[in-house]
């Protein structure tokens, strides 16, 4: 997958020319220096800063095509619309996003090398400036801030110094016109305009929109700079100067130099402008704004990754992930996800401990998961039925707890996909999972058990199986349920309570230190039974005692909290009925501190 930055850049890049492109058509002809100078900056901040603004996605399907969005999809997306129907076309489809991300990477490390060469020139000069200001000589006659310098080959400012040749002698009047000059620069602190240009055009360099915008820039500052001078010079002698003191290159791109040919006609050009109305320039800026609203309605909202008609987002609600010989569903670490305010792509369990941990996929898996994902639900829209996944990362090339699944139906033709994943993906992925850990999890928890490297490792596939499900099965809000009195039979877990209690309680570990009588008086946790026979929502009722211990009945409560969801997955519930009916209802358990 392309790396974000090098997105954002592209998406930057598009931005600036278009809307530079607006500003130039509107307001070459302009003399309203001061406005234009807003405006400049003003749309290289919005160039910058709009590509990584996020905006919420809407649920309603978009009809135009967004422009960023494409962009998105073109580089993010390395296949498009492809459902694997067998072992072997998976892994077809991931050698060929391996070739893509490793172009990308090629693509990426250029971007690099042009990123690192431009901040060394920009460096570079900003040292030979200082270098210049530290050895020059202070002419206090001319000005407390004039340093003149032999390496200096003409006059030019720099934040708020006038540097000029330590050889020439200028004449009184000549003398003047080019103080007034840089002073006009220096005072409305032109050199920020362009070091903020300078440091974009770094991130930029590939971008030809990027030096047309410093050009147009550095043009504005020369037009502010000249209208000030023309208020206490003669046109005709100021145009004598400039021509007598005029140099064919500049060897400081981040100064602003007093006379140089190339840019010399343009300058007296805008000279003999006539002045601009301020109602010209208000309608010129309305236009302006428009077109800008418009460019901005037409670029793509991060999270807003719909097609015409499908959100193009995977939720984790969609996906039910099994790891290590134990199955467990999304919900997992919902207590942890409430708390830090984010989620991993999904929860896994590792054996042989059971241990509930995060893991963040790659982006070449997210991507294959992805297109499979949204591939299958397209061709069951019409049916009135929705797609679900089950992903196992396991040792094995299959899905565990297969007689589980079975009362869910298959997707069309059994597809499945199975990716293996190579040493170098599971590491990665391992790193991934701990960095995340470490930022959220700790947070909240910080004994949270981090697996071994090994022991996550070990699992080398991800078998991914889709099952269709008809909504109305699934609990969406309390709304949903139904409530107690209106229940004829209970919800009950098969085998019996006594059995589930007792199998939720194997394994699970209770430090020495940690007394019953530092328990809750009751354990209770509550949590939904769908009519499939599926819990979720589960909860912890309980209040835990503060004291000294309150970590360890944490860490206790946690394994319970995972034992329930595992116990539950592998031998399910009786639904509730409802005159004979199945339905989902609430459920309150308690288990009692005799059993640990």
């Amino acid at each position: 997958m392309w790396n974000p930055i090098l997105i954002w850049s592209l998406k930057a890049g598009l931005l600036l020319s278009l809307l530079y492109g607006v500003y130039f058509f509107l307001f070459r002809n302009n003399t309203q220096f001061h406005l234009k100078r807003v405006l400049l900056l003003s749309v290289l901040v919005a160039a910058l800063l709009w590509p990584v603004i996020k905006f919420s996605a809407s649920e309603k399907p978009v009809s135009n095509t967004q422009v960023f969005q494409k962009l998105d999809e073109s580089l993010i997306s390395p296949v498009a619309e492809i459902v694997p129907k067998s072992i072997e076309a998976s892994e077809a489809l991931v050698t060929e996003t391996s070739s893509v991300n490793s172009t990308s990477n090629i693509i990426w490390r250029v971007y690099l090398t042009g990123v690192a060469i431009s901040l060394l020139v920009f460096f570079s000069e900003l040292a030979k400036l200082t270098y210049w200001r530290l050895t020059g000589t202070e002419l206090r006659d001319l000005g407390k801030n004039v340093i003149s310098h032999p390496s200096v080959k003409y006059p030019f400012s720099f934040w708020k110094w006038i540097f000029i040749p330590e050889s020439v002698d200028y004449s009184e009047s000549e003398w003047t016109v080019i103080q007034e000059h840089e002073n006009l620069h220096l005072n409305q602190k032109h050199t920020v305009d362009i070091l903020c240009a300078a440091l974009a055009q770094c991130a930029l360099w590939y971008h030809p929109a990027i030096y047309l915008f410093q050009k147009g820039l550095k043009t504005n500052h020369e037009a502010l700079a000249d209208s000030a001078v023309l208020k206490s010079t003669n046109f005709g002698r100021y145009t004598e100067i400039l021509l007598a003191l005029s140099l064919r290159t500049s060897s400081v791109t981040l100064g602003h130099s007093f006379a140089l040919i190339s840019s010399l006609s343009k300058r007296l050009k805008v000279m003999k402008l006539k002045k601009t109305s301020k109602r010209s320039s208000y309608a010129s800026l309305i236009s302006f704004a428009v077109l800008v609203l418009v460019i901005a309605s037409q670029t793509v909202s991060y999270g807003q990754r719909q097609s015409n008609n499908e959100s193009q987002v995977l939720k984790i609600s969609d996906l039910w992930v099994a790891s290590g010989g134990q199955g467990n569903q999304p919900h997992y670490g919902k207590e942890i996800v409430e708390k830090s305010g984010k989620s991993p792509d999904t929860w896994v369990r590792l054996g042989p401990h059971h241990l509930t941990f995060p893991v963040v996929f790659l982006d070449k898996h997210q991507v294959l998961i992805d297109n499979f994902y949204f591939s299958l639900k397209s061709e069951n829209e019409n049916a009135g039925q929705e797609v679900g996944l089950y992903i196992n990362m396991n040792s094995e090339k299959k899905l565990v707890f297969d007689n589980v699944f079975q009362r869910f139906e298959p997707a069309p033709n059994k597809s499945e996909l199975n990716i293996e994943l190579t040493v170098e993906d599971r590491l990665a992925m391992f790193e991934l999972a701990k960095t995340w850990v470490k930022e959220n999890v700790h947070q909240v928890y910080p004994d949270y058990p981090m697996p071994s490297e090994m022991q996550f490792v070990t699992n080398k596939y991800l078998v991914i199986r889709p099952y269709t499900f008809n909504p109305a099965d699934t609990i969406r809000s309390k709304k949903d349920v139904v409530v107690a009195n209106a229940i004829t039979r209970e919800a009950q877990p098969v085998g019996g309570l006594d059995r589930f209690l007792k199998n939720v309680v194997t394994d699970v570990i209770r430090t020495e230190s940690l007394k019953k009588e530092d328990l809750p008086d009751k354990i209770e946790f509550k949590f939904q039974v769908s009519r499939s026979g599926y819990i979720s929502q589960l909860s912890l009722e309980s209040k835990v005692k503060q004291n000294r211990h309150e970590d360890d009945v944490y860490a206790l409560l946690r394994q319970l909290h995972d034992n329930i969801i595992a116990v539950s997955n592998l031998y399910s519930w009786d639904p509730s009925l409802e005159k004979g009916k199945e339905v989902s209802s609430w459920v309150t358990i308690e288990i009692p501190k005799s059993l640990l």
